[in-house]
């Protein structure tokens, strides 16, 4: 899992600055939680799914686990979206709104086996898969999403990528989006990765060092790239001139 760096800070549907942010983070030592939209959100969406580990209410089947955890974002995020009706009312429909729209991804081992799953600004749950294998949500989802497809197209059609793919496109997709959004989406790179060995969960944030490497690949990769040209056309043979 991957995030730009920026959280963009404003009142009243107006924005101030840009200040560096972490997008990422650990929830009960085993899953990946990124959060977009409203900082306070995240917080509070944060200590509900750690609770709900502590619980043991994340230990069932997958099905079972994205309804506990629905059915514990659920209420915060239908109380936002509640009051952001009635702010709209004062403030307008853009301001209130942005306080209130969040996204969720949630990156966690279920049973023995990693899955990973985004959650709609209702709590809607949908689980990723080997037919629909990436997600992007914030305000580079329109960015990305593409990007991410494109790759897909071109290295994994009838595959899927393994884990240093996997970080090479998510490192190029980020970069993409910050090269060319039009504002919100910044540096610095928040890179994580999520395995199980011996049943447990382990997870590592990548240093600048090592996402330098993966940077490098990219620099190489569109290097490459811009200077592909297509070849020639074999010119086709023209009929002989009839006596």
């Amino acid at each position: 899992m991957g995030a730009d760096g920026a959280a963009t800070l404003g009142a009243l549907g107006q924005h101030t600055v840009l200040q560096p942010v972490r997008k990422l983070s650990v929830v009960a030592n085993t899953s990946i939680l990124g959060v977009s939209g409203a900082i306070g959100l995240s917080q509070r969406i944060g200590g509900i799914i750690n609770k709900l580990w502590d619980d043991k209410k994340l230990r069932g089947a997958s099905f079972e686990v994205m309804q506990a955890v629905r059915d514990g974002i659920g209420p915060v995020l239908k109380t936002e979206i509640s009051y952001a009706i009635e702010a709209a009312k004062l403030i307008g429909h853009p301001a209130a709104s942005s306080a209130a729209i969040s996204l969720t991804v949630l990156a966690i081992p279920v049973q023995g086996t990693l899955r990973l799953y985004q959650f709609g600004c209702t709590g809607d749950p949908e689980e990723a898969t080997v037919d629909l294998p990436f997600i992007a949500i914030g305000s580079g989802q329109n960015l990305a999403d593409p990007f991410l497809a494109f790759l897909r197209e071109i290295f994994w059609k009838q595959s899927k990528p393994n884990a240093s793919e996997g970080i090479f496109a998510t490192v190029w997709s980020l970069l993409h989006a910050i090269r060319t959004n039009t504002g919100g989406v910044k540096e610095p790179i928040q890179l994580m990765t999520i395995k199980q060995e011996g049943g447990k969960a382990v997870i590592k944030e990548f240093d600048n060092a090592e996402l330098e490497e993966t940077r490098q690949g990219v620099r190489e990769a569109e290097a490459y790239l811009s200077q592909f040209s297509r070849p020639t056309p074999t010119p086709v043979p023209t009929a002989p001139a009839q006596p």
